[in-house]
């Protein structure tokens, strides 16, 4: 029998063999077998098998490589300087669309602008995560004499090893042709800033009119005093002047100004106004007592009548041995009294009377 001529010859296979089915018959006759010749089988000892030997473990090795179970990703992937929670750290099979998140080691920090959290997709792969863990610094350190430039100073991450850029405050000019930086360093920490901001000068100050100012610096921030000659005064409570940063430059403040004192004719006329008051204060003084002891000795007396006439026995013993009555004796000190304010008043009277010898 011979083979098909669409089979391949066999490389030392088996015969060929046919296979036999029942014809189906038309009209009158019977129904009879029909050969179909089939080609022999490939056995891996044929010639087109017999070099696919060698690479055969290549091709299963993939397979060992493959989840537990289809459709899951396998154990999580090792990333630099970050580790996932303990929790989940040594799990073998993520089920599709899970999700772990990260976290940096220590001494290390997390960069904003990156991802730190991986996911299972649908081809049982992890997706990938860029490094996302780095060293860095806090904020620039803050110094007077310059502030950190705009673009470092929008920045949220500082990586060691980052430079940032200072400008000159205000009232402060660049004494190099080098700005100021300082640079994150390997322990965590900010270089210095070099000083490479001087203050500017608002030059020597006008005295002004009928005064000096007193000097000993006039670079930014400094004082100096104002002094005015004798007979001025100065115009502020505080003669003080500051130099002082204004936009791009630097300025003294406004000079306060020196004053005339007041005169000494105007001393004299408040001085005699001064003198007429107390003159006045002085003269009601002798007066009050004028109108207060008539008072007081009328008084006196009536109270002494009253007792009389309460107890008569004891006015006829103060009657002397013709019948007349004797004196009060405080009656006779408050008379006393009186008349020496008198003369005195009369005598201060006589004496603001009489001319000055030194007028």
């Amino acid at each position: 029998m011979k083979t098909d001529p669409r089979c391949p010859e066999p490389g030392g296979g088996s015969a060929p063999f046919v296979v036999r089915r029942l014809r189906a018959g038309r009209g009158r006759g019977r129904a009879g077998p029909e050969e179909f010749p089939r080609c022999p089988s490939a056995t891996m000892g044929s010639a087109p098998y017999r070099s696919l030997l060698p690479l055969l473990p290549l091709l299963l090795s993939p397979l060992s490589l493959l989840p537990a179970v289809c459709g899951d990703c396998g154990p999580l992937p090792n990333i630099s300087r970050a580790e996932p929670p303990e929790d989940v750290r040594h799990q073998d099979s993520f089920p599709v669309g899970s999700k772990v998140t990260y976290r940096c080691l220590q001494n290390f920090s997390k960069i904003p602008s990156r991802l730190d959290t991986i996911v299972c997709f649908n081809n049982s792969l992890w997706s990938n995560l860029q490094e996302f863990c780095d060293r860095s610094c806090q904020s620039p350190p803050q110094v007077p004499f310059a502030k950190l430039s705009a673009e470092d100073e929008m920045k949220n991450f500082y990586a060691v090893g980052t430079t940032v850029r200072y400008n000159c405050s205000r009232g402060y000019e660049n004494s190099s042709a080098v700005l100021p930086s300082s640079t994150c360093q390997e322990n965590s920490t900010w270089s210095e800033v070099p000083e490479l901001c001087r203050k500017r000068s608002c030059g020597p100050p006008a005295n002004p009119e009928h005064g000096k100012v007193l000097v000993t610096d006039h670079l930014y921030r400094a004082r100096a005093e104002v002094v005015c000659d004798k007979g001025y005064t100065p115009s502020k409570k505080r003669p003080f002047i500051t130099c002082f940063a204004e936009e791009d430059e630097v300025a003294w403040t406004p000079l306060p100004k020196c004053l005339a004192s007041p005169s000494v004719s105007d001393t004299t006329a408040v001085t005699d106004s001064t003198t007429h008051l107390e003159e006045k204060a002085s003269e009601n003084n002798y007066i009050l007592p004028l109108i207060l002891v008539p008072s007081i000795i009328g008084l006196t007396s009536q109270i002494q009548g009253m007792k009389s006439r309460i107890h008569p026995k004891r006015s006829t013993g103060l009657r002397g041995v013709q019948g007349q009555q004797q004196p009060n004796p405080d009656s006779a000190r408050i008379l006393q009294w009186r008349n020496s304010v008198l003369r005195s008043r009369r005598f201060k009277l006589a004496s603001d009377s009489a001319p000055s010898p030194f007028a």
